[in-house]
């Protein structure tokens, strides 16, 4: 079986943790807020959804 890396759009900040993301939408308008709430945990849901369906989760050595 091949080996698969995911890999992040360059055109989009990445966060590397859920305070990080929290943090930057907090610095937001109220509506633009709900807005980037809604956003990021749809696609957190869908890529979520997607790897469960898809792969077979182990961790790596060393990281649980």
């Amino acid at each position: 079986m091949a080996d698969i890396k995911l890999e992040t759009n360059k055109m989009f900040r990445t966060f590397k943790t859920q305070k990080e993301a929290i943090d930057y939408i907090e610095m937001h308008i109220p509506e633009e807020k709900r807005l980037l709430y809604m956003g990021f945990f749809f696609g957190l849901n869908y890529a979520t959804h997607q790897v469960n369906e898809t792969f077979d989760l182990t961790y790596k050595k060393g990281k649980k």
